[in-house]
């Protein structure tokens, strides 16, 4: 072992458990293109100095992948934000690819909520660029821009929904079936004002989204197909991408290995990248998955999602009734 296969795995090797949870797939990225160049760096090897270059190879090959394995572990790690750049580097497709897969596998572990019944809501707290407060008196809507808190409690057979705007006071309205029409003038004293109808543009009540996302398939070739099929994807993958991260902004119940199959589906799609220091609605810091102008924000520590430019998931869970929160 010489000095520079020295050199190489001190500079691959972090000497303290990093901060930053990307930073040993930067390192076996880094690793390949040092071991891409050293014929053009160094002088011819004879027999028995290129065993022991190999050796060196292979050490510092081990000291990476163990490290690559650690990131999977439960240890709590430092806070990441501390080493964040502030810069967007450029993303390999080893980095993309080894990213993707270690939050595919860390997702694959935990643990889901199982179906809720069809009594149950299932709530979520976000914060939006725009949303709708209701006049309680029957007057007109207002609209709200910027960073606006929404809280959505919605029924999970689809038939309720509730809503507090900004901390407002929950309005409660029921929601108009398959072919039904409001009646003019018709009141119903149950909910707030007598509000009938609800988004009619929403085709995907909770139960229904939950049962299509939990049958797709596991396999992330299959899984990519079904999606570019159901979403009519001529191949561009914008839509696919797009239907993608419209799964995870309103489906807060995918279970384990779906999800685990949708991080491998998209390192599937051509010109997904990484991004070590991405945002979400709410400037929480993440990994980001990129496509095109389109980022999806993962948290840094259980690779779940967080949000994108303009949403972020602050809260979730299933609750047996309008108003509460756990």
């Amino acid at each position: 072992m010489n000095e520079e296969d020295i050199a190489l795995i001190r500079r691959v090797r972090p000497a303290e458990r990093p901060a930053d949870p990307m930073v040993k797939a930067r390192a076996l990225a880094r690793l390949r293109r040092e071991f891409d160049s050293a014929t053009a760096r160094r002088r011819p090897l004879g027999r028995r100095t290129a065993a022991v270059g190999l050796v060196a190879a292979g050490a510092a090959l081990i000291v990476v992948a163990a490290g690559y394995t650690g990131l999977l572990d439960d240890t709590p790690r430092d806070d990441p934000h501390a080493v964040a750049s502030g810069r967007t580097p450029r993303s390999t497709p080893d980095v993309t690819l080894g990213t993707l897969e270690l939050a595919a596998a860390a997702v694959e572990r935990q643990s889901t909520l199982s179906r809720p019944t069809r009594d149950q809501w299932v709530y979520t707290r976000q914060l939006t660029d725009f949303a709708l407060n209701p006049d309680n008196s029957g007057g007109r809507a207002a609209e709200m821009r910027g960073k606006v808190t929404v809280e959505e409690w919605w029924k999970f057979d689809g038939k309720e929904m509730a809503t507090s705007v900004q901390g407002s006071e929950l309005r409660r309205r029921r929601i108009l079936g398959p072919g039904e029409r409001p009646r003019p003038g018709h009141v119903d004293p149950r909910f707030n004002g007598g509000a009938i109808g609800g988004p009619g543009v929403v085709n995907r009540t909770p139960d229904k989204l939950y049962d299509y996302v939990a049958g797709l398939p596991t396999d992330p070739d299959a899984l990519l197909a079904r999606i570019r099929k159901d979403n009519l994807d001529k191949g561009q993958d914008v839509t696919t991408f797009g239907a993608i991260a419209g799964l995870f902004r309103y489906d807060q119940l995918i279970p384990a290995k779906t999800n685990a199959a949708l991080y491998r589906a998209l390192a599937k799609i051509p010109g997904v990248r990484v991004v070590e220091d991405a945002t979400d609605y709410a400037e929480r810091h993440g990994i980001g998955v990129a496509f095109g102008d389109q980022v999806i924000v993962l948290d840094f520590r259980t690779y779940r999602y967080m949000g994108d430019k303009r949403q972020a998931l602050l809260d979730s869970a299933v609750v047996d009734e309008p108003g509460r929160r756990r």
